[in-house]
C-alpha cells in the first residue's frame, strides 16, 4: 500500500462527474483515468447520468497473466438529492492502494495496527488531534469494518455535509476457541510452578538487551539440534510453530529445577510477554495488569502444547 504525494481524492458525485467530462481519454483508448494519467489502470466509467464507477483494471499486472479482470471497487449514484457511495474490497494489495488514495477526504480507508483488518473512517478529521494526513482509528465520527469480501460492501450517504453509514454494517468476530481440560490438568501444577518461578526471577533479567535475548536465543537453538530435537525454533525469534519434541523438551524443563534451559525458557516466554517492552521491563501496579500477565502466560502455554482447538474460525457477521 502507497500513499502517494499527489491528491487525486474524488470528494463527490460532482466531482468525479466533472472529471468525467473534461478529462481527455488516453490516446487511442476511451479509457477515463481517475487521477494521474500514468496510473491508466485506474479509471471513470459512466454508467448513467446518475451513475459513475471507480474501477481498477488488474490485467496490467503480470501476476493475473492478463485474464480480463475489472473490479468496480467503487460507485457514485445520486438518489434524488443524496449522494449514495459504495465501496468493495477484495482483499488485494493494490485495492489497498487505489482506495487509500482515491476516497473522499472525509471517508478514509486505514488498516487498523498490525491486525490487517481494513475499515472506512467516516467523517474523518472530526476527532483528529494533530496535523498530518494519516489516518488511525477513532479520528472521525465512527470506524466501520470493511471486509476482504467483494460480495460484502459498505455504503454510505450524504445530503448535506456529513455522511452517514446505509445499508448492512459488518463486524469481525475473533475465531472461538475451547481448551482441552484434562490435557491441560496435566500440564498446569507445572506450569504453575514454573509461571510462579518466572515472575520471582524475571525484574533480575536484562530481558531489554538484544544482545543477552539474542546469545540465549542462540544457546536455546543449539541445545536442541545438538540434542537432536526436532524443532521449528528460530534464532532469529520464537516460531509459532511447535514440534511434538519441542512440546515434551519444555515440559521436561519445567519439571526439572536444575535443567540447563530452564532460564532460556523463561527468556523466550518473556520477551513477548507484558512484562517487558520497548523501554525494557514493565511495571506491575494493578490487578488488571497482573490479569493481562497471567492471560498472555495462560495463552502461551495453550498454544505451545497445543491444548485448544477451534470452534468457529475468525469470520464477518453483519450488525444486527
Amino acid at each position: 500500500m502507497v500513499l502517494r504525494n499527489t491528491d487525486h481524492r474524488v470528494n463527490s458525485f460532482r466531482d468525479i462527474s466533472l472529471r468525467y467530462e473534461h478529462t481527455k481519454p488516453i490516446r487511442g483508448t476511451k479509457i477515463i483515468p481517475i487521477g494521474d494519467r500514468r496510473y491508466k489502470y485506474e479509471r471513470i466509467i459512466k454508467r448513467s447520468d446518475t451513475h459513475y464507477d471507480m474501477v481498477l483494471d488488474e490485467t496490467v499486472f503480470n501476476y493475473y497473466y492478463g485474464n480480463p479482470t475489472q473490479i468496480v471497487l467503487v460507485s457514485w449514484e445520486m438518489k434524488n438529492d443524496i449522494e449514495l457511495v459504495t465501496i468493495h474490497n477484495n482483499g488485494s494489495t493494490t485495492t489497498y492502494t487505489f482506495l487509500d488514495n482515491l476516497l473522499p477526504h472525509d471517508l478514509r480507508f486505514f488498516i487498523w495496527e498490525s491486525t490487517g483488518r481494513q475499515y472506512i473512517s467516516m467523517n474523518w478529521g472530526s476527532k483528529k488531534k494533530y496535523e498530518y494526513d494519516w489516518v488511525i482509528a477513532d479520528q472521525g465520527d465512527k470506524d466501520f469494518y470493511l471486509p476482504k469480501d467483494y460480495s460484502k460492501p459498505i455504503q454510505f450517504a450524504r445530503k448535506h455535509s456529513k455522511w452517514q453509514h446505509v445499508g448492512t454494517e459488518y463486524v469481525f468476530k475473533y475465531a472461538m476457541t475451547q481448551v482441552n481440560k484434562e490435557a491441560k490438568a496435566k500440564i498446569k501444577p507445572h506450569a504453575d510452578k514454573f509461571y510462579e518461578w518466572v515472575i520471582t526471577i524475571h525484574a533480575m533479567l536484562p530481558c531489554g538487551d538484544w544482545e543477552y535475548r539474542n546469545k540465549m536465543r542462540d544457546e536455546f537453538y543449539d541445545y536442541m539440534n545438538e540434542n537432536k530435537i526436532n524443532n521449528h525454533y528460530s534464532k532469529y525469534g520464537r516460531d509459532h510453530r511447535v514440534t511434538t519434541e519441542q512440546t515434551e523438551l519444555y515440559l521436561n524443563i519445567m519439571k526439572d529445577d536444575s535443567h540447563t534451559m530452564r532460564l532460556h525458557l523463561a527468556v523466550d516466554w518473556l520477551i513477548d510477554s507484558p512484562l517487558f517492552g520497548y523501554q525494557g521491563i514493565q511495571p506491575i501496579e494493578t490487578k488488571e495488569q497482573a490479569s493481562k500477565v497471567r492471560a498472555s502466560w495462560n495463552r502461551w502455554v495453550n498454544k505451545t502444547f497445543g491444548l485448544t482447538k477451534n470452534i468457529h474460525e475468525n469470520r464477518t457477521e453483519e450488525v444486527k
